[in-house]
């Protein structure tokens, strides 16, 4: 994708209006500040992890719930692997379609994630991309990199393996499964910005097809194929750009994975043409934020 900064100089693009989906569970303040960095016009939709302390929760809700557009969804207990954060995410869509408010994109957002472009090179952008879906989608059955993983993460075996998720816990069934409806598994990154038409899509594609709904509680990490599978072998295929838009630093050897950004990656960040990037905790480095900040703002003065 080329840079957008030329075009949202000389004003040229459209507007594009970007519905953003978060998902959250901790640090209510860090997910004001990235509310504040989005733009005022564009729906705000967030999912706080059912698990999160109500206390924690209420603190959110008084930070960022007076936005206008913006509203917190039913809550669902995700734990990590199951499908609780595919259930989030589900609530987050039904939401955003019953709004009835303008959108061409949807954008679904960590709340630990940090906009490295401004609101104005995002829309531009989006604005020259026009018709493409930016989700990360490869075929399961072929060759790809999760392939040599190993253990749960081996492909297909994560998808048509059958397991039981007892909270925390994983455990899995021998023999493999066979899709219903004749679909071809497929996965991916599970951060995506998908246009207003694939959102309705899936919507009714989920209200149309409990099987496959039920199918997939049975997958390990399902927020890494749900969404992929059903755009996938959808009449959206085509479309399909296979780019999230956005950095994650898995490569580095010590945990938390992905890496947490610092001022150390600043160079990275500046360079790049993606719109998001993840990870970011101030309690870790808060200039890497105010970095950011500043650079998003000359570039909508620019």
């Amino acid at each position: 994708m080329r840079h957008a900064q030329s075009e949202s100089a000389a004003g040229e693009c459209p507007p594009v209006t970007v519905a953003y989906l978060i998902l959250t569970h901790a640090n209510p303040r860090q997910l004001a500040r990235l509310v504040g960095s989005l733009p005022a016009h564009s729906p705000v939709l967030i999912h706080c992890d059912r698990r999160t302390d109500d206390a924690v929760y209420q603190e959110m809700v008084k930070l960022v719930g007076s936005r206008p557009l913006l509203q917190f969804v039913k809550r669902e207990r995700c734990w990590w692997g199951s499908f609780g954060i595919v259930q989030a995410t589900i609530n987050l869509i039904r939401t955003l379609v019953t709004l009835q408010s303008p959108y061409d994109y949807a954008t679904l957002l960590s709340g630990s994630d940090y906009p490295i472009k401004s609101n104005t090179e995002i829309a531009c952008d989006l604005d020259r991309n026009r018709g493409k879906e930016f989700i990360e989608s490869f075929l399961l059955t072929a060759p790809n990199r999760w392939t040599d993983d190993g253990g749960y993460s081996t492909a297909p075996r994560r998808v048509l393996g059958r397991h039981i998720h007892l909270r925390s816990r994983l455990i899995r069934l021998p023999g493999l499964r066979t899709m219903p409806a004749g679909l071809a598994p497929y996965g991916g990154s599970q951060w995506w910005t998908l246009s207003a038409e694939s959102i309705r899509y899936i919507a009714e594609f989920i209200e149309g097809s409990p099987e496959v709904v039920a199918f997939f509680k049975g997958c390990f990490v399902p927020d890494e194929s749900f969404f992929q599978t059903i755009v996938a072998n959808s009449r959206l295929a085509g479309r399909i750009a296979s780019d999230n838009l956005r950095i994650a630093v898995w490569g580095r050897p010590l945990p938390p994975y992905p890496a947490t950004l610092t001022m150390d990656d600043q160079e990275m960040l500046r360079s790049s043409e993606k719109h998001f990037a993840r990870k970011f905790d101030p309690r870790v480095d808060s200039k890497i934020l105010d970095l950011l900040d500043s650079w998003r703002l000359q570039r909508e003065a620019s």
